[in-house]
């Protein structure tokens, strides 16, 4: 039987089986460990692991760990967003970081009322970009779906519920703009997404009743779901489409674009204007009041639009703001008709997201005008001087704090509406103004009107609002303001305050033609002709007989200097009077100078001479002589 012999390969030279093992072991754990490492996320990664993490850290040294992470990592998104550089930042960067912020409202505490802060200031600043889109359904998935599983089943509001309203507001709103402008047509998947927390929404509906501005947004989320998911379930929708069968286009999913509405319309033209310093202003203004009866109707989305887009041109010329203040007091005079004559009226949400939109533009228009005027104007209104009276009708703050209804079916109920949401606003305004030291005087009054106003209100529930409002603006300390400063401006969101701006600026784009800009061509500098000489009647026949010139005459001609121009003429005066004003300014300079040197000579000489009194004085009395020292005595 042959003898096969195998061959023995040892690899780690001639060593024993344990050994062998042993060695083969440990090099087993390092490539773990480096498997481990390279695999590890990144420190500042936000994942479900690094959520779940945050929110279960029980230890306090874990809880400082986890909350210096978490700060970072909101650090890093506020400058992606180019917070300070008014929402400037790179459009990759802004969709991460949205992505980001809205993953990290997740967290429990602080943290979460700090990424909506940042959250709902950043997209009320970016521009409307088309790349952000799919972003913006992501955060409204993400919204509805806190809305209905988690903040709707608790007994009490908090303060994250009414963040997570104003950022559904501004997210949906956006939305709403993409779909006029024709740039949903290819969501589809998204929109059957969304479609499901929309049919879940109305439920969340009875739960705010209390809080109309927590209650518009709900609205306001609602009505965009619907129009955009192509949803009929709105009983309100399919009413309203039944009485006007024009806007079917309108809200079709498959049209390129929307039509806008007449006042929409008008509003951009004014915006429009206002941007471009057009003389035509105060006659675009006054064409506005001609098409308010479209206020009245039901299509409160399109009127949203339109009054933010009026705010923002309120607040650089008085006159749209006077038009905003005569539009929002036609207003109340009809819903209190309607709500008179139709009790169904009192049940729908259309009222109640106008007067909640109507009162933050106003109170934004009151902090962020452009001038003074316009900032008292928004507060006291243009009708009377006098404050304090009670009858006033004018749709100004003041003029809402002190609103009354007409004895009607409900009057108490719009009564409600209204004082709710103007005295939210004007808390959350006195907050803002006292950073402002410039704007005493505008917060002192409105203090004031606040006090009057409580002392003669006794409904607890229209005074919730302030409560809700002093909690919001009171809530956790920012991290990004440092310990050290005493004094340093609130971070946190008051108001719309861009939305406005950027809303316009798109829809403008697509509806309006563009505006090209005056730009006054150089004028040819007006070259005076020569006054011709009057021929001798003697040289007349001379000059009929040769019509050709002499050489002294060509001479003659080519030295009279022609005529010079008028500002040629105008300079060489102004030079000649600066240059006789800086003769006799030295000539006066030379004076002084020399009476200067006249004087600092007569000095020198008292001063010689007072020294030379002082050394005879010593020398007469240290040698009690009274002759000179060069005469003999």
């Amino acid at each position: 039987m042959p003898i096969v012999k195998i061959p023995v390969i040892q690899k780690f030279g001639i060593i024993s089986a344990k050994h062998h093992n042993e060695l083969k072991k440990k090099l087993l754990e390092k490539t773990e460990e480096h498997v481990e490492k390279t695999c590890k996320r990144k420190p500042l990664e936000v994942t479900e692991e690094f959520i779940k993490q945050f929110n279960a850290a029980e230890e306090v040294e874990d809880q400082e760990r986890m909350l210096d992470t978490a700060r970072k990592i909101l650090h890093r998104c506020k400058r992606q967003t180019g917070f300070h550089l008014k929402g400037s930042g790179r459009c990759g960067s802004l969709q991460h970081a949205w992505t980001e912020l809205i993953l990290m409202v997740q967290c429990t505490g602080k943290i979460e009322e700090e990424a909506l802060d940042i959250l709902i200031l950043s997209i009320d600043q970016a521009e409307l970009n088309p790349d952000h889109i799919t972003v913006l359904f992501f955060i409204a998935e993400s919204i509805l779906y806190r809305i209905c599983c988690d903040a709707a089943q608790k007994p009490y509001l908090l303060i994250s519920e009414v963040k997570l309203a104003k950022l559904g507001f501004l997210t949906f709103l956006r939305l709403y703009t993409f779909h006029l402008l024709g740039h949903l047509q290819h969501y589809e998947e998204q929109r059957s997404k969304l479609s499901i927390y929309i049919k879940a929404l109305p439920v969340c509906k009875t739960t705010y009743q209390s809080y109309p501005n927590v209650l518009s947004s709900i609205h306001i989320m609602l009505k965009v779901g619907e129009i955009m998911c192509d949803l009929g379930s709105s009983q309100e929708t399919n009413n309203f489409l039944q009485e006007q069968p024009n806007l079917k286009d309108k809200l079709s999913l498959d049209s390129r674009t929307a039509e806008t509405d007449t006042f929409l319309w008008h509003a951009l033209l004014i915006w429009q204007h206002t941007q471009n310093n057009s003389t035509n202003l105060h006659d675009v203004s006054k064409h506005l009041l001609l098409v308010k009866e479209h206020l009245h109707q039901e299509n409160g989305l399109d009127l949203l639009l339109a009054l933010f887009i009026l705010g923002d041109a309120a607040k650089i010329d008085i006159s749209c703001l006077r038009a905003f203040v005569e539009i929002g007091s036609d207003f109340l005079s009809t819903i209190s008709q309607f709500q008179g004559q139709h009790s169904t009226v009192s049940t729908s949400s259309w009222p109640v997201d106008i007067i909640s939109v109507y009162t933050v533009v106003l109170a934004d228009i009151c902090l962020h005008g452009a001038t003074a005027e316009i900032q008292k104007r928004a507060f006291i209104g243009f009708q009377s001087e006098n404050t304090w009276n009670v009858e006033i009708t004018e749709a100004c703050l003041h003029g809402l704090l002190c609103f009354v209804p007409p004895n009607i079916p409900d009057s108490k109920q719009l009564q409600w509406l209204v004082h709710y949401c103007t005295v939210y606003n004007l808390v959350i305004l006195c907050h803002e103004l006292q950073w402002d030291d410039m704007r005493d005087s505008l917060r002192n009054a409105i203090c004031e009107s606040l006090d009057v106003w409580k002392n003669e209100q006794s409904d607890t529930q229209v005074l919730d609002a302030e409560k809700v409002a002093e909690a919001e603006v009171n809530g956790p300390t920012n991290p990004f303001i440092s310990a050290s400063a005493k004094i340093a401006a609130p971070e946190s969101p008051a108001f719309f305050q861009h939305v406005g701006y950027r809303l316009a600026s798109a829809l403008s784009q697509q509806f309006l033609p563009p505006v090209v800009s005056y730009v006054p061509t150089p004028r040819k500098p007006f070259q005076r002709q020569v006054p011709r000489k009057v021929p001798d009647t003697r040289e007349h026949s001379v000059k009929k007989k040769s019509s050709r010139l002499s050489l002294r005459q060509e001479l003659g001609v080519s030295s009279i200097t022609p005529p010079l121009h008028f500002f040629t003429r105008t300079s060489m005066e102004l030079q000649k009077v600066v240059e006789d004003q800086w003769s006799k300014e030295l000539g006066i300079r030379f004076k002084e100078e020399e009476e200067e040197m006249k004087k600092e000579e007569q000095e020198k000489q008292k001063i010689e001479e007072e020294k030379f009194n002082e050394i005879m004085r010593k020398r007469e009395q240290k040698l009690r002589k009274t002759s000179k020292p060069y005469e003999l005595p």
